[in-house]
């Protein structure tokens, strides 16, 4: 087994369900995405916004035989489920409550992995059902594993020889190839356009959503005051203060201006210290920024 794959327990994700006749047409009514022509094994990702096209949550979307099982951020998904079913009343659909079970599998050798365990190996852009209670969807960074039925999962991949990593592992991998995450990156202040969502979450020729004029307006106009990019941060100065810099740090330019708004910081085992950040689109690429006490290069995303 590849040595750099590794299997992670997600406790930060949780799935819901969604069953019912009516549930693709719904979804169409309600999200960024279009997903009346999607069919069982098509996974995508989408948003729902404010009417001024704020992002309110996030998601992704397997459609399964049964219906459609969202995953989005634990603490979310209870407000998601919510809001999903209090606009119901037209449609045939169930909203299901939220559940835990998650995990990612991580490293260039996930395919293999999961063809060891017997789990099927989803190409880019798709999702398979392995079973009851269990999704297998293609990621950037490899697969998720998502339902109940996902520990389960993780134990076949174990006994197949996939080792289990540290908590820490999925932070590294999402940061590393540029993917922002609900809570950090996205939130109720950043719009679509801004946070680089527009060819994954979002569907620019449907229309009829909530928050729908809004990200065609921006995208037309091209008016987005900044964009979501990647720090490479230089070593500290001082090696005695070697932190560094918290989410949310202001960045200034040389000359002291605002550049943008640090969003997340890792300390890669193999990029070194690197973050994502909303920077100005006055703030070009390969542009030194400060963050703190701590200097960084502003570079186009994903890093690896």
């Amino acid at each position: 087994m590849d040595p750099l794959t590794s299997i992670v327990d997600r406790p930060d994700l949780a799935t819901v369900a969604l069953s019912g006749n009516d549930v693709l047409r719904y979804l169409h009514a309600v999200c960024s995405q279009h997903t009346l022509d999607l069919a069982p094994g098509d996974a995508s990702q989408a948003l729902l916004l404010s009417p001024k096209g704020k992002i309110e949550f996030a998601f992704g979307l397997a459609v399964l035989p049964e219906g459609v099982l969202l995953d989005t951020e634990a603490e979310a998904a209870p407000a998601l489920a919510e809001r999903l079913a209090r606009f119901v009343f037209r449609y045939d659909v169930a909203v299901g409550p939220p559940l835990p079970g998650a995990a990612s599998l991580l490293g260039p050798g996930a395919g293999d992995a999961l063809a060891a365990a017997g789990l099927p190996v989803p190409a880019p852009g798709r999702a398979e059902a392995a079973g009851p209670g269990l999704v297998v969807r293609h990621t950037p960074a490899g697969a998720d594993l998502l339902g109940p039925g996902a520990p389960a999962a993780v134990a076949r991949l174990q006994r197949a020889g996939v080792a289990s990593g540290p908590p820490e592992l999925w932070e590294l991998a999402r940061v590393a190839a540029g993917l922002p995450r609900p809570g950090r990156e996205l939130t109720d202040d950043v719009l679509a356009e801004e946070a680089g969502l527009l060819g994954s979450h979002v569907h620019l020729d449907k229309g009829c959503y909530p928050g729908q004029e809004t990200v065609a307006r921006v995208h037309n106009l091209g008016q987005v005051q900044r964009r979501l990019a990647g720090l490479r941060f230089a070593p500290a100065a001082d090696p005695g203060r070697d932190g560094l810099p918290e989410p949310r740090t202001d960045l200034l330019t040389d000359d002291g201006r605002r550049a943008g708004q640090l969003r997340s910081v890792v300390d890669h085992p193999r990029l070194g210290p690197i973050g994502l950040a909303y920077v100005r689109r006055v703030v070009g690429t390969g542009r030194l920024v400060r963050a703190g006490d701590r200097v960084a290069t502003v570079v186009d995303l994903p890093f690896a």
